[in-house]
């Protein structure tokens, strides 16, 4: 591995373990607790977001390194080129989950933090189904499906002339 790839990772770990022990402090937070802890619980939100967006970046990284392994490859394989991609994509990817925790009402961290990591680890599937419909004519699930330009083409009493 490149000097600059274990140096973000090393940068990737500080961040990702500092955010959970934060995230820790803040859920265990009363009235007693330090100032500055009741000022993170205050702010709860900020912290949280990174703590998840650094699930979300472990989720693509492990399915860069499943993907990797299953080719028969190892560490010494890592391309850092072939990383940047996720990396570019996961606001897009990140902005679901974060939309869903925010409209939530659920007090339970690990859930979205296992939905982060989900989200993260399947980038790709969103990537590889999004193309144009080649047949957009028939949609059984959208509105106008099409029935209307066929009706109108049909005769009202349905018969037709046979010679």
């Amino acid at each position: 591995m490149s000097r600059a790839l274990k140096f973000l990772m090393f940068i990737y770990f500080v961040v990702f373990l500092t955010t959970g022990t934060f995230m820790v402090l803040i859920v265990n937070a009363d009235d007693s607790s330090a100032p500055w802890i009741n000022l993170l619980a205050r702010n709860h939100g900020i912290v949280f977001v990174w703590h998840l967006a650094c699930w979300m970046t472990l989720g693509m990284f492990s399915n860069y390194y499943w993907d990797l392994f299953n080719m028969g490859k190892g560490l010494d394989a890592v391309q850092v080129e072939r990383i940047i991609l996720p990396l570019l994509v996961s606001p897009i990817v990140f902005y679901p989950t974060y939309n869903l925790w925010l409209s939530s009402s659920s007090q339970s961290y690990i859930l979205f933090e296992v939905i982060a990591f989900q989200s993260g680890f399947f980038w790709q599937a969103l990537f590889t189904k999004a193309k144009p419909l080649d047949n957009a004519t028939v949609i059984p699930w959208s509105v106008n499906n099409g029935g209307t330009r066929s009706a109108q083409a049909k005769p009202v009493g349905g018969s037709t002339a046979v010679n």
